[in-house]
Order: structure tokens, then C-alpha cells, then sequence
């Protein structure tokens, strides 16, 4: 096992009421001002926003809405954010939303407190602020388990980058599996994915340890509560378990003491910046077709979730059983009604794109089978 240092500083408050429980009393610690950042107005339509102001208010704090935030979002929207927090001398950014969201309150938090550009101040001189601003998530749609890590993805539009920056840890993190009830399907499931995706790329990572042992526990329930509510058992219990699911991997546990893979995330995250497509349904294209690629290059690595996971009884040679898991993955996605292709999802990929993307996305060197620029053009192109 490699040699890692581990801290999780975020506190959780997970259960029905969570937020009426427990957001006064942790508002208590912060100053008047709140900036209430959310996406494009849904809190509104399910009465999450009227409950979290009505608390804001009687707590005696100033609100400072900024809203509208996209569901890829964007740096020029974070120096928005940015410009709103210096103005309005916010003492906390109260993050309502899901991963985008919390992404976008990252970048806000990590400008928030220096005079620089924080685009430049990251990627060109390779520095992160000693200060950054306070923020706190009210989780309303889980699967990318930002709530529990420092990390923002945004896409400059100017320059067709989607990059991740360093922002801060929440100060704590209310979800309440109640608040997911209201999401169709459509709109959940891409999520799911998009947790068993952070599962399967830190797994498939080079090397195994203790930690592959607890994730393979993991994938295994997320597995099984997608089969639950593609069976039409859409429970609260069902949606409880996927909701701390995602948070539990994003706690980087799972991967500690080895390289993660997150080669498909590389690519998608480079493609997404053109695109501007969900997160969980791109990925949902292209990793079944990239581990496809890949497999044969550590076939027992692949037999074992085929095994452990995905429940193939095979007894032949592992790279029998490690195709009929793949096998068994594909048809989770079919049935989770998550397309196959991009033109599926309504984006036509085009070739200078797909070159493009392959030719400025990072190559994962914790693969099992490190790509080359043209294989990666070539996974693309077969996912149209």
C-alpha cells in the first residue's frame, strides 16, 4: 500500500428534518450576512426555499440571493459569485442545490478572499489562497457527493475548459433524503451513475489493497438500489442509502494507498466543456466503451467486480467472467433508461471535437492500459 495522508473535515447532518434540526443552531456560528446560492429556480417550485429563508430569517440574517446557477457551471458565473460576496461582505455562502452547485460555491469561496484572478492564480502560478470564504451545502440532488470534498469543476467558456479547483471543505452538510423525493428518475438517476462511475474508476485504479474490499461493498449497494428503483421500488429508504452512497466515496477513502484510474472522467469532463451535457449521462456513454478498451489488460482486475460486484457466477477464465460484467453493466445502464450514445442524448459529436477533446484531456497514468491520444479519439468517435 503507498503512503497517504487522510482527513475528512466536513460534518454531516443526514436524516428526515435535518435542516430544521440543525441549521439555526449551526448558523449561530457565522456573522449577519448569507449569500442563499441555488440553480435555476427549482428550490422555489419544491418549497425548499421558502423553509431554509424562513430559518435564515428567524435566525436574524441578512440574505443575499444569487441564483441561476447552470447545471454545468461556469467560471465567468463563479467571478459573478465572486464579485457579489466582496460587494455584499458575505460571511457565508449557503450552497442549495446539488453538485454543480456546490462546485460553483467552491470556486466563489476560493476567490472570495484574495485580489487576484483565481483562474490564474491556480493554473498559472500554482498556488491556492491561504484564505478562502466560508460555504455550507443543503444537499437537494446527490450522486456527484460534492457536499463532502474541496474540489469545483467549472468550464471557462471563452477558452472551452473544464478544469477543477481547489476551493475549501464545507462547514457542514445538511441532506435530507426527503428532499430527493421529488426528483423524477430522469433526473435522479444520472447521479446514481455518476456515484457507481467515482466507485468503479478509483477501483480499476492500478494495484489492490483493503481499500478495493469496502468499495466493492459500495458499488455493490449502489447496484442494488439501482435495481430497486428500476424494479419500480422508488422508497425513501432506496433513495437514503444512494444519497449517502455518494457521499461515502467522495470522502476519497476508497482510494487511499493507490493511484485511481478517473480516465473517463478526464475525457468527459474535456468533452462536457463543448457540450455542456450531464455529467452521469456522459459518463454512462463512455465507460462501458472505455473499459471495453481496456479490460484484457488486467482481466482479473475486471473478473473481480464482474464476481463481487456485479454478481457473474462464470467459471471459466477471468477474461470471460470480466466481459460478462461488462455485460451485466451495460444492461444497468440500458435499464436505467441512460442512453448508449451521444446522438441518444441529442449531441451530434463531431470529429474536430473529438479530436479536440482527445488532444487536451489528461491521460490517466493510474490506469490499468494508459491511453494514447489517438485510442482516446477512437473510444470518442465509437460513442457517437
Amino acid at each position: 500500500m503507498n503512503s497517504f495522508v487522510y482527513q475528512m473535515p466536513v460534518k454531516v447532518y443526514f436524516g428526515e428534518e435535518s435542516v430544521e434540526k440543525h441549521l439555526g443552531s449551526e448558523l449561530e456560528k457565522y456573522g449577519d450576512t448569507i449569500m442563499l446560492a441555488y440553480g435555476k429556480g427549482s428550490v422555489k417550485k419544491n418549497g425548499i426555499y421558502d423553509k431554509i429563508t424562513t430559518i435564515l430569517k428567524k435566525c436574524g440574517k441578512r440574505i443575499v440571493d444569487f441564483s441561476d446557477i447552470p447545471a454545468n457551471p461556469t467560471y465567468e458565473k463563479a467571478l459573478e459569485g465572486i464579485e457579489l460576496y466582496k460587494r455584499e461582505k458575505v460571511d457565508l455562502i449557503l450552497a442549495v442545490g446539488g453538485g454543480s452547485v456546490v462546485d460553483c460555491c467552491k470556486v466563489i469561496a476560493a476567490g472570495a478572499e484574495v485580489d487576484e484572478d483565481i483562474w490564474s492564480l491556480q493554473f498559472e502560478k500554482h498556488t491556492v489562497p491561504e484564505k478562502m470564504g466560508n460555504f455550507a451545502v443543503v444537499l437537494t440532488l446527490s450522486g456527484a457527493g460534492s457536499e463532502m470534498d474541496c474540489l469545483g469543476a467549472v468550464t471557462r467558456e471563452s477558452t472551452h475548459e473544464k478544469k477543477t479547483m481547489v476551493g475549501p471543505y464545507a462547514k457542514f452538510a445538511i441532506l435530507d433524503p426527503t428532499y430527493l423525493m421529488s426528483l423524477p428518475l430522469s433526473a435522479f438517476m444520472p447521479g446514481v451513475f455518476d456515484s457507481l462511475s467515482h466507485c468503479m474508476e478509483t477501483y480499476f485504479g492500478n494495484g489492490t489493497n483493503v481499500s478495493d474490499l469496502m468499495n466493492e461493498g459500495l458499488m455493490k449497494d449502489i447496484v442494488a438500489n439501482m435495481k430497486e428503483l428500476i424494479a419500480g421500488n422508488d422508497t425513501l429508504k432506496v433513495r437514503s442509502n444512494l444519497m449517502w452512497d455518494s457521499s461515502l466515496i467522495q470522502t476519497f477513502l476508497f482510494n487511499v494507498g493507490k493511484p485511481g484510474d478517473f480516465q473517463a472522467h478526464s475525457i468527459e469532463n474535456t468533452l462536457a466543456a463543448y457540450s455542456h451535457g450531464t455529467h452521469g449521462r456522459q459518463l454512462a456513454v463512455l465507460q462501458p466503451v472505455y473499459y471495453r478498451h481496456i479490460y484484457k489488460a488486467a482481466p482479473e482486475r475486471f473478473a473481480a467486480f464482474a464476481r463481487n460486484v456485479m454478481g457473474v457466477s462464470c467459471s471459466g477464465c477471468d477474461e470471460e467472467a470480466a466481459a460478462d460484467g461488462l455485460d451485466i453493466l451495460e444492461n444497468l445502464i440500458k435499464n436505467a433508461g441512460l442512453a448508449a450514445s451521444f446522438s441518444e442524448l441529442g449531441y451530434e459529436l463531431t470529429e474536430e471535437v473529438a479530436r479536440a477533446v482527445s488532444e487536451n484531456c489528461g491521460v490517466s497514468a493510474g490506469s490499468v492500459c494508459p491511453l494514447t491520444r489517438q485510442e482516446i479519439y477512437e473510444i470518442l468517435i465509437s460513442c457517437k
